[in-house]
């Protein structure tokens, strides 16, 4: 009966803080603010901001400004996640040019994100998404040394609801930063889906966290997945990658 109170008590607690979780968001990438001439850049909607990202040069033009000149940002591919989050591929249509600080900028009338902003944890404060052009083209594709295998399953309880994740060694590596294109297949349903993943460590999680993710493991028990590594200019590695086999984490409950 003790037990039963205490799970009670946390769906409760479950409900009343379901708030915490943000309405908006967007995410960009790469993080870091030096980047190569031919990078790629992706843009990332959370919840109600997904729908800007479904709408990008439509309604909501994208470029990257420096000065006088703009640069519009192609649409390469859209992913759309499976909990609360879609990304859009970005592509400048010309080389960026050496040594110039490119801002990103979205124009039209966004419902939220006023302004294109990231928070910068050095100063704890946020600030316009900026990036260097280095004077260097990434012609080099990321590295893997050893195959992908599975580590762990975490099943873990929050505020908003649970995180849940499989996780996976990286064995990529490569000088410029890291995407992993994940795509996550069904065995019972057929069903995939496909979205690339960030990773800057040795692992990488595939599932969601309490607000958000890019998959859900809801049709039956048993997955499929398949990774395709490349770096932030678009290089994907030829090493060919196994297809891994899992099954999704399973919340345990502790009685008293």
């Amino acid at each position: 009966m003790k037990g039963f109170l205490l799970l009670l008590i946390g769906l409760c607690s479950v409900i009343s803080s379901y708030a915490d979780c943000a309405v908006h968001g967007l995410d960009v990438f790469p993080k870091q603010k030096n980047i190569k001439q031919n990078s790629l850049f992706i843009l990332e909607g959370y919840a109600w901001s997904q729908e800007i990202i479904l709408k990008l040069n439509t309604i909501y033009p994208i470029y990257l400004e420096s000065g006088n000149e703009k640069i519009k940002l192609q649409v390469l591919e859209v992913c759309t996640g499976e909990f609360k989050l879609t990304q859009a591929i970005l592509k400048p249509e010309t080389y960026l040019k050496v040594g110039l600080e490119y801002t990103m900028r979205i124009d039209g009338d966004i419902p939220f994100d006023k302004e294109l902003m990231r928070y910068n944890r050095e100063r704890g404060e946020y600030e316009p998404v900026t990036y260097t052009v280095l004077a260097e083209k990434d012609l080099i594709a990321p590295v893997l040394e050893g195959q992908v295998k599975e580590v762990k399953k975490s099943f873990e309880m929050y505020g908003c609801g649970p995180s849940v994740n499989i996780i996976f060694s990286n064995p990529a590596k490569d000088d410029s930063e890291l995407l992993v294109k994940t795509t996550v297949k069904s065995l019972k349903t057929g069903k995939k889906s496909t979205y690339y993943l960030q990773s800057d460590s040795d692992e990488i999680n595939v599932g969601h966290g309490m607000c958000s993710g890019a998959f859900q493991f809801k049709e039956g028990n048993n997955y499929e997945v398949e990774f395709v590594f490349m770096d932030s200019a678009g290089n994907i590695s030829d090493t060919k990658v196994d297809k891994i086999r899992f099954t999704k984490p399973k919340m345990e409950l502790t009685y008293f």
